[in-house]
């Protein structure tokens, strides 16, 4: 969708072929919280933040699995995407200082009024609806892309030629065998993202002469609840939650994000732990989507499971609790690209014409899911998306 509105913005005609538009994505499932480094949301909360710096947090977090084909590009034009949702997508930004994200030196996490995924999921869908020039074509199952001068890219009813072509389909967590060839630790955790994350755009890309990177990286979720499925989000932490296994005892040492404390989670007895809080914390955590999605389905407990009834006496009543186990949300590995989103060969040359976003293209780190920054996934899917856009946009006002 950025990508898109990003092109159409600047005069180019965009086609969009979606599988499933009501389907389900990793989007609309996620908080919807994107980091901007240097906003003017920022400075008017008095909050000094750059891209240098966003870059650094992003460096320290990843080590020498950073992606450095993207990482300054994706920190530079953070605060540029989140600017372009506000004064031309006509999302209302705003943003979330009370959110404290591990590993983030600033508060520089931005969203949309619910922050949430499926609300701004929604504002974006609305943008695309406004802009002259994007067509949407729903129920468009892709068979094949090739490429011969231009692209065809063939679905059960059509074949679409265009000057460019952007992968912007979700990673591989659903496709057993990819995650056999390259995450096999994570082949069998929950997988809470969504179901089409098949890794089609790699396939397509790799049948094209595509290289693919950082195939070994993933964000996990450690507050994922077993039976429904929903996540408590990641604010909670922050805000002074706990964590106990089923023992009572406390396993989480200070600082872990929220994707390396899946594997911590699940190398508790039984593959769970207890997620403890007051209610300051459940007020405030009812800002955020996926923790009321948690709370309407069922998830969150007033009070403590038997067992537990006299523990903890520092919480004030009343107390909330939930069961979290750990699980796999979504792949960071994708198709190799440079700093202006085109996809690259295994010598470092473009395909010309051809760019991948989000779960399509590599993240800005891999290894497990310890390199993962809080927010990542959404920083190098609206960068990219933009630029890739701004691209497409000068070839000749086509894609």
């Amino acid at each position: 969708m950025m990508a898109a509105l990003s092109a159409a913005h600047r005069g180019a005609r965009v086609l969009v072929l979606e599988r499933d538009l009501a389907g389900p994505s990793n989007f609309l499932v996620s908080g919807g919280l994107f980091p901007g480094a240097g906003t003017r949301w920022q400075k008017e909360a008095g909050i000094e933040d750059d891209a240098n710096t966003f870059a650094r947090d992003i460096r320290d977090k990843g080590g020498d699995s950073t992606n450095e084909a993207i990482v300054d590009a994706v920190a530079r034009r953070s605060a540029d995407a989140a600017h372009f949702l506000a004064d031309v997508a006509g999302v209302p930004v705003h943003l979330a200082k009370e959110i404290t994200a591990p590993g983030h030196r600033a508060s520089r996490l931005h969203a949309s009024p619910a922050q949430s995924g499926r609300e701004l999921h929604a504002l974006m869908r609305a943008g695309l609806g406004r802009l002259p020039g994007i067509e949407v074509v729903d129920k468009a199952e892709i068979l094949r892309l090739q490429r011969d001068g231009t692209f065809a890219v063939t679905t059960s009813a059509a074949v679409f030629r265009a000057a460019a072509v952007v992968l912007a389909t979700g990673g591989f967590a659903a496709n057993q065998k990819l995650l056999a060839e390259f995450i096999p630790g994570v082949a069998g955790a929950l997988h809470i993202g969504a179901g089409p994350n098949d890794g089609c755009a790699i396939v397509w890309g790799r049948a094209l002469g595509a290289a693919v990177a950082g195939m070994d990286g993933y964000q996990g979720q450690g507050h994922a609840n077993p039976g429904t499925g929903t996540r408590l989000g990641m604010a909670l932490p922050g805000l002074g939650a706990f964590l106990v296994n089923r023992e009572g005892r406390r396993f989480v040492p200070g600082g872990t994000g929220p994707s390396e404390l899946a594997a911590l989670v699940l190398a508790q007895p039984g593959g769970v732990a207890l997620e403890v809080f007051d209610a300051r914390i459940h007020e405030i955590a009812m800002r955020q989507g996926p923790y009321r999605e948690a709370w309407q389905a069922g998830a969150v407990m007033v009070g403590l499971p038997p067992g537990f009834e006299d523990s903890f006496p520092e919480l004030a009543h009343p107390r909330y609790s939930a069961w979290v186990t750990g699980a796999l949300a979504h792949t960071q590995g994708g198709l190799a690209v440079d700093a202006h989103a085109r996809v690259l060969r295994p010598d470092g040359t473009a395909i010309e014409g051809l760019y991948a976003a989000g779960g399509a293209a590599a993240g800005l780190a891999g290894r497990g899911g310890e390199g993962y920054l809080p927010g990542n996934g959404l920083a190098q899917s609206f960068a990219l998306g933009l630029i890739a856009g701004e691209r497409i946009a000068s070839l000749r006002g086509r894609a």
